[in-house]
């Protein structure tokens, strides 16, 4: 349902976007989206009326005034109702500063590279499994599981709970317009979160959820609720993001031959080409509350209107990246967006990263030339996170 024009809003800024249901959207969400960059800043009547900024100065300038932009809701549409705000991703500073302190530890290089001859084998022993078939659909065979077994490692069980990890993931995040669905997932997944955080207080052991039961928060112990609100958000943004990002990535480098050959001819360029492939791939459409009525923009904002900050569209804006059609593995200063930035940038950016490169390293050792099976039909999920549905990939045995 369409909301109608505020009086504050130029008619010339309505533009009938609705990045979560639109077809184009659904299409080639980043074709969609350069398409909006006509104008710096435009309103959609679409999810209650929102504004979408499109220059990536004004989106990082956003992002960095939580005081002006509120995280207290941060999806169009808003996520699924929780009694409590989701910690710390919905709180802003100063509150939100001690809960990123309880976790922020837990993601940072040090601890990432203490996991990385895990998630290595991990990703080996996946693609072993597929090397020698010549084909695999690789979202639901491998950037699916890849991820949310770590994600399990992490919390400290066994490999065999990642399909069912996999199964809430895409009821949860993938079914924008079943919200019955969403919210049963939500109870399964903070039934299960409830139990483990339980048995991890009797029983402690080397992993996330041991370690966030001994955390302080603003200098008290954290509580079983506060610990089970973080592991909840662990869930949703470590697992459906990574997947994400991987089914770009593989989509690119399968359609773009020359890109795959250089990588192999020069191994040193990966990390630079993770980076580039995150840049031209940014699929994050966080959202914005305003807290009072301003001028930003160039326009006039009103308290408690909500405003997209696409990564899409700031990775795309010319001003900030020359060429910016164009995939570059060796491009120079490379501020992208793609972990967000502010005070939520991304706390598991450094775990992400690792992940992202172990895939392409390993998966480049064992099937170097791969591409999407003929007369496949890929589709996309957009809103907050974008991500293709299906990616069948075949190769030479």
């Amino acid at each position: 349902m369409s909301t109608a024009r505020p009086d504050h809003v130029p008619a010339a800024l309505v533009r009938d976007v609705d990045h979560v249901f639109g077809a184009e959207f659904r299409t080639d969400p980043f074709a969609a989206f350069r398409d909006l960059r006509d104008q710096r800043v435009l309103w959609s009547p679409n999810h209650g009326g929102y504004w979408i900024l499109t220059k990536a100065e004004d989106i990082r300038s956003a992002l960095q005034q939580p005081e002006l932009f509120s995280s207290s809701a941060t999806g169009i549409p808003a996520h699924v109702s929780r009694k409590e705000k989701l910690a710390p991703l919905e709180l802003d500073p100063p509150e939100h500063t001690a809960y990123r302190r309880a976790i922020a530890p837990l993601f940072a290089p040090k601890a990432v590279t203490a996991r990385t001859a895990a998630i290595a084998d991990t990703c080996a022993g996946l693609i072993d499994d597929l090397a020698e078939r010549g084909h695999a659909e690789f979202v639901s065979e491998f950037a699916e599981p890849f991820p949310t077994r770590i994600f399990t490692n992490i919390l400290g069980l066994p490999a065999a709970e990642a399909p069912r990890f996999v199964n809430w993931n895409n009821k949860l995040l993938h079914s924008q317009d079943k919200p019955e669905v969403r919210r049963e997932a939500g109870v399964e997944i903070n039934d299960y979160l409830r139990e483990l955080i339980a048995t991890r207080r009797v029983d402690p052991r080397d992993d996330v959820v041991s370690a966030l039961l001994a955390a302080e928060i603003d200098g008290r112990p954290i509580a079983d609720e506060e610990a089970q609100n973080l592991c909840f958000l662990l869930f949703v943004a470590g697992l459906d993001t990574v997947t994400a990002a991987l089914t770009w990535c593989f989509r690119f480098l399968a359609q773009h031959p020359e890109h795959r050959r250089q990588l192999l001819a020069e191994p040193g360029l990966l990390p630079s080409a993770v980076e580039e492939l995150l840049r031209v791939h940014s699929f994050i459409n966080p959202a914005r509350t305003l807290t009072r009525d301003l001028e930003f923009a160039g326009v006039s904002m009103r308290k408690g209107e909500r405003i997209l900050l696409s990564t899409v569209l700031a990775a795309q804006d010319p001003e900030e990246f020359p060429d910016e059609a164009t995939v570059r593995f060796d491009r120079p200063n490379n501020r992208h967006l793609a972990f967000g930035a502010g005070p939520h940038r991304c706390a598991g950016s450094h775990l992400a990263r690792d992940e992202i490169t172990t895939a392409l390293m390993q998966w480049h050792a064992r099937i170097p030339d791969y591409a999407i099976a003929e007369g496949a039909e890929l589709t996309i999920h957009a809103g907050g996170a974008m991500g293709i549905d299906r990616l069948p990939l075949v190769w030479q045995p």
